[in-house]
């Protein structure tokens, strides 16, 4: 080395302002420093979220002040230092979650512009140690304050051996998130990102708002993080048999081992892969109580399917589709180490990563075949389902519930009535092109008696519903349980509830002016209103479909 090497001044404020800015939701910058506590060995987390004056829980941007509090090893002064320098030059764990020594700083700062840190060790409170944005833009020079910590901050440590409180204050965060969006984030993300180590029952996680005066705090709200298996392994079948797989239960389809192709002789990676049933399934009227809200809890949605990468242990990539496309059923989760942070390019702060074309083909070959099982599982409900709607259960409360229903008939000339009839007799044609195969006009109801279905369900093309005529009692309709919008929308609602009925009836009466429309409106031909209405439905169920594709979101949140 050069004997005339000259350091060069550093701007200490926009070099945090700079590490401020790799890219963190506020949750993501919480859990990032929570690693610090699982690191620690902690075996109670709190996220205290503390509301400002005045606000209400869902008002944005309505925290003062963030705190993680834990009971982990605690650090001495030495130990807070190290923990707040840039970059810190500390020896880590083989397995530990932490990488370059930036976390602390870098979440905090992307949250506000004062980290505080007071730590117990050895049953003595450290003194409380803040980096401040603005004593350091001040100053010119990155470094650090300390003071008395407060009887607020020591109360939280007074009940452990050890353990640290690490305060943000000072907010600055941007984004339009609520206090109830953050602990909802959190408690939701956490427990499939800390799944393994929060298993253990002395292990707990809690978050919590609080509101907070100058005698006493208040939590207003809070939510327990309960370790949530993103693949359900323990409730999983062992293997996918289709020729009796009753659509109740995930299966496991794959737990192999592959070499990292940068390090042949290095530690292999796992790659774990089950299978989803139609999330629809939670609403099969012939599955028990139990059944249906085991299926619930699988939550099988497009953002929860995908690739799931753990980097010892803990979840950084949550739902990657890679060549997967719209495959809602399958979900795998491929775990490695520190070792193979250069493989998959991990970054700063360890919430991204990069799946090289290499290992993408890789994954690609391990997963073909139980890709393939995924579909013909969801093809296995798809057929339970039709089979089920076949015997006459789908629709039958709005069946029953308007035996009586009746078309409004208006008055007309001979000459026009003689139209009227010859129309009805070419849509009683045209509904032969949707007859099913042994599908009964009617089901039975208390003995005899006959109840006429005006609303039937079937699999058949793409349109969402199509209408059809029955020479003695008009109009019916079918609903097709291949369009994306049953599945996101009616198929959510039980059969026969009010909601699933009010959905039938406005379907039912679209079909019903359909058809009174091309009977009716004799100055235009019966043929030409019969392809207009064609149009008009290819249309609408196109559009219907490119709504359900844009907005799946809005289902996504029910647990």
């Amino acid at each position: 080395m050069s004997d005339d090497f000259k350091p060069l001044q550093i701007n200490a404020d926009r070099i945090c302002e700079a590490i401020s800015k790799i890219g963190y939701k506020p949750s993501s910058a919480i859990l990032d420093i929570v690693d610090n506590s699982v690191v620690a060995e902690a075996k109670n987390m709190i996220v205290r979220l503390f509301m400002k004056k005045g606000k209400t829980l869902n008002n944005i941007q309505n925290i003062d002040k963030i705190q993680i509090v834990d009971n982990g090893k605690g650090m001495d002064d030495e130990g807070i230092e190290k923990a707040l320098q840039l970059g810190s030059n500390v020896a880590y764990g083989t397995n530990s979650l932490s990488k370059y020594g930036l976390g602390l700083k870098s979440a905090g700062f992307s949250l506000g512009r004062r980290i505080e840190v007071v730590s117990k060790i050895n049953g003595n409170i450290s003194e409380k140690f803040y980096l401040d944005r603005d004593v350091i833009k001040d100053k010119g020079f990155f470094g650090y304050e300390k003071e008395n910590a407060p009887k607020s901050q020591m109360s939280l440590l007074e009940l452990h051996e050890s353990g640290t409180v690490i305060t943000i204050d000072k907010l600055t965060y941007t984004s339009r998130v609520t206090a109830a969006n953050i602990i909802a984030e959190i408690a939701d993300r956490a427990g499939v990102s800390y799944c393994d180590y929060l298993k253990p029952e002395d292990v707990t996680f809690k978050v919590e708002v609080i509101k907070a005066d100058e005698s006493s705090e208040t939590v207003v709200k809070e939510r327990n993080v309960e370790p949530r298996d993103i693949l359900f392994w323990d409730k999983a079948l062992d293997t996918f048999n289709k020729e009796d797989y009753d659509c109740k239960k995930p299966c496991k389809v794959l737990d192999e081992y592959f070499e990292n192709p940068m390090d042949i002789d290095g530690e292999k990676i796992r790659i774990q892969a089950t299978i989803f049933p139609k999330a629809s399934m939670k609403s099969f009227a012939s599955f028990s109580e139990d059944e249906r809200k085991d299926i619930k809890e699988y939550d099988v949605t497009l953002k929860n399917s995908g690739f799931y990468f753990y980097r010892n242990g803990r979840l950084i990539k949550w739902g990657e589709k890679l060549f997967l496309s719209r495959l809602f059923g399958f979900r795998a989760k491929i775990s490695f180490g520190t070792e193979h942070d250069d493989l998959f390019d991990v970054d700063v702060s360890k919430q991204h990563l990069t799946v090289s074309e290499e290992v993408e083909k890789k994954l690609d070959t391990l997963t073909k075949v139980a890709r393939g099982q995924s579909k013909e599982l969801f093809q296995i409900c798809d057929e339970m389902v039709k089979a089920f709607q076949n015997n006459g259960t789908e629709g039958s409360e709005f069946n029953n519930n308007n035996a009586t229903l009746e078309e409004e008939e208006d008055e007309t000339t001979d000459a026009a009535s003689a139209q009227v009839l010859e129309r009805k007799t070419k849509l009683e044609e045209k509904s032969e092109e949707h007859s099913v195969e042994d599908d009964p006009d009617y089901e039975e109801e208390d003995g005899d008696e006959k109840i006429f279905r005006r609303v039937r369900y079937w699999q058949k093309g793409r349109n969402l519903w199509e209408s059809a005529t029955d020479r003695l009692e008009g109009t019916y309709v079918l609903i097709n349980t291949l369009h994306p919008f049953y599945d996101l929308v009616i198929s959510k609602f039980d059969v026969g509830s009010a909601e699933r009925q009010s959905i039938e009836a406005l379907i039912f009466s679209l079909a019903v002016g359909e058809n009174q429309t091309i009977q009716k409106f004799v100055s235009v031909e019966a043929d030409i209103a019969i392809e207009i209405f064609k149009k008009y439905n290819r249309a609408s169920s196109n559009q219907l479909d490119h709504w359900v594709n844009n907005n799946w979101d809005l289902y996504e949140t029910e647990s």
